[in-house]
C-alpha cells in the first residue's frame, strides 16, 4: 500500500466515522439547544470552557509525542510497549491530579449553583478523553483508525439516547451532563480495551523515561497551552461579563467550529508519523511530497466548507439549534475563517513536530496569546460575541501564517499549489451557484453543492482519476507503506 494510499485510507475511515458521529452530535446539539435553551446551553458551554483550561494543561504535548515516538521507531516492540505504559501511567496520574481541582476551584467562581454542580457531573468526560488521547495515537501508529471511528460513534449513540431519555422525562443540566461523561467513557473503554491486542498499556511507573519524554514534549505542551488559552479564554470571559443566554449563542456556533477542526487534527496524527520518519531518515523529497500533497488536501475540503457556511449560515443553524439560535448563524460565518486558518496550521504545527523543531514555535504562541487574550479583556465586555468570534480568526490566521513561513524555512520544503487553486475556482463557483437557493430546504443547496464541487473537482484535474482509484483500490500484492518516491 502506498502512503498515499494508506493516508487517504485512514483519514478516509475517520471522515466517514467522524461523518457518522457528526450526525450524531447534529441531532445531539438540537436537542440539547432546544431542551436547555439559550441559557441552558450558555451553561453547558462554560462548564466545557471551565474543564477544558485544566485539561490544556494537562496535555503538555503527550498526544503529539507519543505519535512521534512510536513512529521514529516503528517496528521495536520493545520500545513501543515501554513508551505506551509509561506515557499511559503519566497521563493517568496528572489527570486525576489536575483535573480532580477542576470543579473545586470552580466553586469560588461566581457561577449559578446549577453550573458549579454541572463542572463535577461533567469530569468523568474530561478524564477519560485525557486517557483516550493517548490510546488513540497507538491507534494511528497502527493505522487502526477504524476503531477509533467506532469508539467514537458507540460513545455519540450512548449521549443521543441520554438526551432523548432527558428530554422524556423533563430533566435539566445536570442529568444531561451526567449522559456526556458516561458516553466519553463509554467511547474510551471500546477503544482501550481493542488497543491492548497489540499495546501494552501495563502500569509502569519510568521516571527516566519520563524525563525524556517531558524534555522532549514540553515546548509542544507550552505551545498547546497558549495555543488552546486563548482557544477558549473567549467563552470564560463572555461567561463572566455577558449574560449566559449570549455564551449560548456563541456557544452553538463554537461547537459546530469544534467539529469541523477534527478533521485536519485526524488526518495530520496519521500524517505525523509518516513525515517524522521521512525525515529522520533524510528522506527530504519524500517529505516535501508528504507536505504539499497535505496542504492540498485541506485545502480542498475547508475552502468549500468556508463557502459553503458563509451562504446557509443562518438556515444551517435555525435546523441545528432551532430559531432561538438564529442569531448564531452570523457568528458561524466569522468563525468559519478560523476554520480555515487551522485547517491549513495544523498541517504545518505537526511538520514542525516532526523536524524535532517545536521549541522554535514558543515565541509566536506567546505573542498570539498574549495580543488575543489583551483582545479578549478590552473588547469582549463592549462587543460581546463579536469581539471573542474575530479574534479568533486573528489569533488562528497569525498562528498559520506563522507556523507555515517557519516550516518552510526550516525545513525547504515546497509546497505546489496548483489543486488548491482550482479547489479555490471550483468552491466560489459552487457558493454563486448555490446563492439563490439559499432559502429553499437546507438539503437541496448542499447536495448541489457537493456535486457542482466534487464535479468541477475532477473537471479541473485538481483530482485526477489516477489518485482516486490509488485510494479505494486495494491490491493483495502491495507491500504496505511503499514510497512512491524510492
Amino acid at each position: 500500500m502506498s502512503v498515499t494510499r494508506a493516508l487517504a485510507q485512514n483519514t478516509g475511515i475517520q471522515i466517514a466515522g467522524k461523518i457518522v458521529s457528526t450526525i450524531l452530535g447534529i441531532f445531539v446539539v438540537a436537542l440539547m439547544t432546544r431542551h436547555l435553551g439559550q441559557e441552558g446551553f450558555g451553561m453547558y458551554s462554560t462548564a466545557n470552557a471551565f474543564l477544558q483550561f485544566f485539561a490544556i494543561t494537562l496535555d503538555f504535548g503527550l498526544n503529539v509525542m507519543i505519535v512521534q515516538m512510536l513512529g521514529e521507531r516503528a517496528g521495536d516492540t520493545e520500545y513501543e510497549n515501554r513508551v505506551v505504559s509509561a506515557t499511559f501511567t503519566l497521563r493517568t496520574i496528572t489527570a486525576l491530579i489536575i483535573l480532580s481541582l477542576a470543579p473545586i476551584i470552580g466553586l469560588l467562581f461566581p457561577y449559578p449553583l446549577e453550573l458549579k454542580i454541572a463542572l463535577f457531573a461533567i469530569w468523568a468526560s474530561f478524564f477519560t478523553t485525557a486517557l483516550n488521547q493517548i490510546v488513540i495515537g497507538v491507534q494511528q501508529r497502527h493505522l487502526k483508525m477504524h476503531i477509533v471511528a467506532i469508539s467514537e460513534v458507540t460513545g455519540r449513540v450512548i449521549l443521543l439516547i441520554g438526551v432523548l431519555i432527558a428530554r422524556a422525562f423533563g430533566l435539566g443540566l445536570i442529568p444531561i451532563v451526567l449522559f456526556v461523561s458516561l458516553g466519553s467513557t463509554v467511547s474510551f473503554l471500546v477503544n482501550f480495551f481493542i488497543a491492548r491486542q497489540y499495546a501494552n498499556f501495563h502500569w509502569n511507573v519510568d521516571f527516566v523515561f519520563w524525563k525524556q519524554l517531558l524534555k522532549r514534549s514540553w515546548p509542544i505542551g507550552v505551545s498547546i497551552l497558549f495555543n488552546l488559552l486563548y482557544f477558549k479564554a473567549d467563552t470564560l470571559i463572555l461567561s463572566f461579563v455577558r449574560p449566559q443566554a449570549e455564551v449560548g449563542i456563541y456557544g452553538a456556533a463554537y461547537r459546530v467550529l469544534e467539529i469541523l477542526v477534527t478533521i485536519p487534527f485526524m488526518y495530520s496524527g496519521v500524517l505525523l508519523p509518516m513525515i517524522a520518519k521521512s525525515w529522520a531518515d533524510k528522506k527530504k523529497q519524500h517529505f516535501s511530497k508528504l507536505l504539499s500533497n497535505s496542504y492540498n488536501a485541506m485545502t480542498m475540503i475547508a475552502v468549500p466548507l468556508i463557502a459553503g457556511t458563509l451562504v446557509l449560515a443562518t438556515p444551517g443553524m435555525i435546523l441545528v439549534a432551532g430559531p432561538e439560535f438564529s442569531a448564531s448563524g452570523n457568528v458561524l460565518r466569522i468563525l468559519v475563517l478560523a476554520v480555515g486558518a487551522i485547517f491549513f496550521g495544523t498541517i504545518s504545527s505537526y511538520g514542525i513536530v516532526a523536524l524535532n523543531a517545536q521549541r522554535k514555535m514558543l515565541p509566536l504562541y506567546v505573542a498570539v496569546a498574549i495580543v488575543t487574550l489583551t483582545g479578549y479583556i478590552l473588547f469582549i465586555p463592549t462587543y460581546g460575541i463579536w469581539a471573542a468570534a474575530w479574534l479568533t480568526v486573528l489569533s488562528e490566521g497569525l498562528i498559520a501564517l506563522g507556523a507555515t513561513a517557519l516550516l518552510i524555512r526550516l525545513s525547504g520544503a515546497k509546497w505546489k499549489p496548483s489543486a488548491s487553486l482550482k479547489a479555490i475556482a471550483s468552491s466560489a463557483l459552487m457558493a454563486f451557484a448555490i446563492w439563490p437557493l439559499r432559502d429553499k430546504p437546507l438539503a437541496v443547496p448542499v447536495l448541489l453543492a457537493i456535486a457542482i464541487y466534487v464535479s468541477l473537482l475532477m473537471i479541473t484535474g485538481a483530482v485526477k482519476k489516477e489518485t482516486v482509484l490509488e485510494m479505494i483500490t486495494f491490491r493483495r500484492d502491495t507491500p504496505p507503506l511503499k514510497d512512491p518516491i524510492e
